[in-house]
């Protein structure tokens, strides 16, 4: 998916539905080019578009492959507020993550330990060669 097509999704995850002429100007766009972008986006499921009036909306389909839209950034802003929710502190060590998760959160507990134990694999060949 191309840079404008990313940056229109964006635009209409963070604001919701837009009229197309405020996505154009919002990205320096022609109308022409929005609706072109827009229409792409429709034709994968993505986007979805309506009248209402005069003017032509777009909004994020409800149908859409939410893998698709919703950033990395923002799920990985939702571990870690799940990680302190369930009270992992950044100061604690991986151990001490690992105890309080085993009981509440056992796959967190687990991958948190793969992703420890393979940095620690990382880092001892790096220290080999």
């Amino acid at each position: 998916m191309d840079e404008v097509k990313a940056s229109i999704l964006e635009l209409l995850r963070r604001e919701g539905p837009q009229p197309v002429y405020k996505i154009a100007k919002a990205l320096g766009l022609s109308y022409g080019a929005a609706q072109w972008h827009i229409f792409y986006l429709e034709r994968e499921g993505l986007v979805r578009t309506f009248k209402s009036g005069n003017k032509r909306y777009a909004a994020i389909s409800p149908a859409a492959d939410v893998l698709k839209v919703v950033k990395v950034e923002d799920v990985l802003k939702d571990v870690e507020l799940a990680l302190r929710a369930y009270g992992v502190r950044p100061d604690m060590t991986v151990h001490e993550a690992v105890q309080v998760l085993s009981e509440e959160a056992p796959h967190l507990a687990e991958l948190i330990q793969q992703m420890a134990e393979e940095r620690h694999r990382k880092a001892e060949e790096e220290r080999k060669t």
